[in-house]
């Protein structure tokens, strides 16, 4: 089932609880970085933000595949473990994909690494590994319908320590450069911020880029990430609110089904912090800033 096809109702979803502590001062939210903090309020019927995964998974037709997925990896790596990411395409809303990503952080079980972690995706199929002697931060897989349902193997990419470099790995393949990233606080950093947007080659000087690319509303978050890409740039803004994330789901045209459902359980959903990211590059137009967005995604963890 298309994306496109299902912006009226669909079923009701079995949703999931925000887990709880089994320990006192145990940690249960986590950001995209898989660090983690502390909610500002929270309520009994407060919801877990894979809840949001789940949805765009059965807007595609492939929830039983995508929460085997999520079972499996749970069983065999443990709660907290894993950061997930929807990414929508603009203009394409049958072309979204998935993402998840995992840390090396010190509540990891003793054998994380990706040869393990593509064991726990069989029937999935994961191309690449990870040189032995590389020091990586983290590593991350690619998802599409046909990827979920063992159609086709996916991608992985791995993030080199300390350096804000990532690589694709494929079977047949070298490394692939894949992205530049440099995060920044918004206030004090924001100096670099900028030059990294305006030295960036896909978008053309005009008074209007840096104001589509850092929207005011989205600058209250604690890290703003710049991340020079082969064919775009992108921005990314971590640990917002839920009226930011609407605000941002809105601005880049999101399915009205996943922005209702969010509307509809947005007080279960507003203990949570989000992690947002924007691609852009430049279009073809010959007047304006000459800039489109061509991705956006959101990020939360289970």
């Amino acid at each position: 089932m298309a994306l496109a096809s299902c912006e009226s109702a669909l079923p009701t979803l079995p949703l999931w609880p925000q887990a709880r502590a089994k320990t006192p001062g145990q940690p249960t939210h986590f950001d995209y970085c898989l660090l983690p903090y502390t909610p500002e309020t929270t309520t009994e019927a407060d919801l877990a933000s894979v809840n949001l995964l789940r949805w765009s998974w059965q807007a595609h037709g492939v929830l039983a595949e995508g929460e085997a997925l999520i079972e499996r990896l749970r069983n065999a790596l443990g709660p907290n473990q894993v950061v997930w990411g929807i990414k929508h395409r603009h203009g394409q809303p049958d072309a979204a994909s998935w993402e998840l990503y995992f840390y090396r952080r010190p509540h990891n079980p003793p054998d994380y690494t990706l040869a393990h972690v593509a064991e726990i995706f069989a029937p999935i199929r994961v191309s690449g590994a990870i040189p032995p002697f590389w020091r990586w931060l983290m590593f991350s897989i690619e998802l599409d319908v046909h990827q979920l349902r063992g159609e086709a193997p996916c991608t992985a990419n791995v993030y080199v320590e300390t350096s804000g470099l990532s690589y694709k790995l494929r079977d047949d393949a070298p490394p692939e450069l894949e992205n530049h990233y440099l995060f920044r606080d918004p206030q004090s950093g924001i100096d670099d911020i900028l030059t990294r947007l305006q030295a960036s080659v896909h978008v053309r000087p005009h008074p209007l880029t840096l104001a589509q690319l850092l929207p005011p509303r989205l600058m209250r978050c604690l890290h703003v990430c710049v991340a020079n890409k082969r064919y775009a740039d992108a921005v990314y803004w971590s640990r917002v609110d839920i009226h930011q994330l609407q605000f941002f789901l809105d601005l880049h045209a999101w399915p009205t089904g996943l922005r209702a459902y969010i509307r509809q359980h947005a007080a279960q959903l507003t203990h949570l912090k989000w992690d947002l990211g924007a691609d852009f590059q430049q279009n073809h137009e010959t007047t304006g800033s000459g800039l489109t967005f061509t991705k956006s995604g959101i990020y939360g963890s289970f």
